[in-house]
């Protein structure tokens, strides 16, 4: 069977074109072929796909080959140019060579044409493979590098965080036991509720930090995004405003997910006010659902994407679109395009924190003026979407009854709030700052503790190692550990696989009172989910 061949014949004689033709029908090719003789039809003809082969005349009346060759480059196209001419010279036959011409044959010698053309067309063929593996090559080590910079930036963040959330524990926690003092109304209870909320926000700010640098502990349970999206409909209504029209166009199914809610939450608000911001005069948003299978030919396709099924979720607007320069950044914490003052460079990096924490990728589709499409990539699950559990209010109930509580923490301002806290609501507290003192506190007690309340980054060890050991002594102990953030000298996997509660810092005075009550309360061994 003969094979087809797309060439582009520049010629001004329709009788050299039959030639041409013959030639390579009798060679075993089928000529799917187009003839040209100006610059604006060679222009004209390259503008679509799929040619193979370039034949070209030397000189004509109206063209010319090396005005044929410049073309064919300045198109960008890697393509065998081979010139068959009737009366060329060896010295311009070189010149055209060393121009970029592959070969050039005399139109009364066309017996090597065909070899001609099986060879340039075997070369060709190498050089895209070698231009495609090249251009993987290059892809790969890009990826690669934006891999380690975020997981670098990941690093400090996290470490920034982490020393920002023993501060504004012992911060936040004294300014309340503070506020519960003071006099409502005055001057100094009103400058107490001011700490208070600044603190607060701190320890948002460090939050999203952490969601960043996937440092922050998550409930994973089976959800439906759809249901997700819908509850948060009329919040969203309120953040994105009038002049922004807000769509759904959601699965019938349920897109079930195996996420921590709140991330999920936060992942979406943060998506859409990007999506609002980027259209200060108005505009559409489109929040969108559907599974999507994707398999290895796909995955290859899309950046840090894998085969499989996936629940996707995209955010469509009609804003000004992100440049490509722009697009390298917009995930890293602090970037931002808006006016000083406005945002705090942390939506999108919280983004891509949370889904990269759940084993899922995003993509970004923009070009300017045209919009932006966020499409969010996270694996399905079987699971069954469950119910919130519902959520005690009385404070009353968080007191204690004289219960005896190790407490073993090396920072010492926060050591000092949480005795303060735990002795004023009426638990007996016995400090520690370390290892030795702990032991030594334990054994003079004789393990006379209801719970041990422990740090999990210690000097000299670690507080899972050191709770596994008092438990070896006395097994019904209950067990609340704390931490800045979970990273591998955390020992965050051992702490769900053994079942600690795990208290995340920077924890507020009423979380802290009502995490205890619940663990003292509770007849699981070690404690309870808080």
């Amino acid at each position: 069977m003969d094979k087809p061949l797309r060439v582009l014949i520049v010629e001004d004689s329709e009788d050299d074109v039959q030639l041409l033709l013959r030639a390579l029908r009798q060679g075993g090719y089928n000529p799917i072929y187009e003839r040209v003789e100006t610059s604006e039809d060679m222009k004209s003809a390259l503008d679509e796909p799929g040619w193979q082969l370039v034949i070209s005349d030397y000189l004509m009346p109206r063209f010319d080959a090396p005005s044929a060759l410049k073309l064919l480059k300045e198109k960008g196209l890697d393509i065998p140019f081979i010139i068959v001419s009737g009366a060329i010279g060896e010295e311009t036959a070189v010149t055209a060579m060393k121009a970029g011409a592959h070969d050039y044959i005399m139109k009364y010698n066309l017996t090597r044409l065909i070899p001609v053309i099986e060879r340039e067309l075997r070369e060709a063929e190498g050089r895209q493979k070698r231009k495609r593996m090249e251009e993987e090559k290059e892809r790969i080590e890009a990826q690669l590098l934006q891999a380690q910079k975020m997981e670098a930036i990941g690093r400090l963040t996290g470490g920034i965080a982490h020393d920002f959330n023993n501060l504004l524990t012992a911060i936040h926690g004294c300014a309340h036991l503070a506020v519960n003092e003071a006099k409502a109304g005055t001057k100094l209870h009103n400058d107490l509720l001011e700490i208070q909320s600044a603190a607060e926000r701190a320890m948002n700010l460090t939050r999203q930090l952490l969601l960043f640098s996937r440092r922050q502990p998550m409930k994973l349970t089976p959800i439906d995004l759809n249901l997700t999206i819908t509850s948060l409909s009329g919040m969203l209504h309120r953040i994105i405003g009038e002049d922004i029209r807000v769509e759904y166009k959601l699965a019938p199914e349920a897109m079930t997910a195996c996420a921590d809610q709140t991330s999920m939450e936060q992942m979406i608000i943060n998506l859409l006010v990007n999506a609002r911001d980027a259209m200060v005069s108005g505009g559409k948003i489109m929040v969108q659902t559907e599974k999507i299978v994707l398999d290895e030919r796909d995955a290859e396709a899309i950046p840090d994407a894998r085969a499989g099924v996936f629940v996707r979720v995209s955010v469509i607007d009609t804003g000004a679109g992100i440049d490509e320069e722009t697009q390298k950044h917009i995930f890293e914490p602090f970037f931002s395009t808006k006016e000083t003052g406005k945002g705090s460079g942390l939506g999108l990096s919280v983004v891509y924190g949370i889904i990269q924490q759940h084993k899922g990728w995003v993509r970004v589709i923009s070009r300017v003026s045209e919009g932006t499409t966020f499409q969010v990539y996270l694996p399905v699950s079987d699971g069954e979407p469950g119910k919130a559990a519902p959520k005690k209010s009385s404070p009353d109930l968080y007191r204690g009854n004289g219960e005896r509580i190790l407490l073993i923490e090396d920072e010492i301002n926060i050591r000092r709030f949480a005795e303060k806290a735990l002795t004023r609501s009426d638990y007996m507290v016995f400090l520690a700052s370390d290892k030795d003192d702990a032991i030594e506190v334990f054994e003079r007690e004789k393990g006379a503790f209801d719970l041990i309340f422990s740090d999990v980054v210690l000097p000299s060890t670690n507080g899972v190692s050191l709770v596994e050991h008092f438990l070896s002594i006395k097994p019904d102990l209950k067990i609340l550990l704390s931490s800045g953030y979970i990273d591998q000298k955390s020992q965050w996997d051992i702490i769900k696989k053994k079942g600690f509660t795990f208290l995340q810092k920077p924890y507020a005075l009423d979380i802290l009172l009502k995490t205890i009550r619940n663990i003292l309360n509770s007849e699981k061994a070690h404690g309870c989910d808080p």
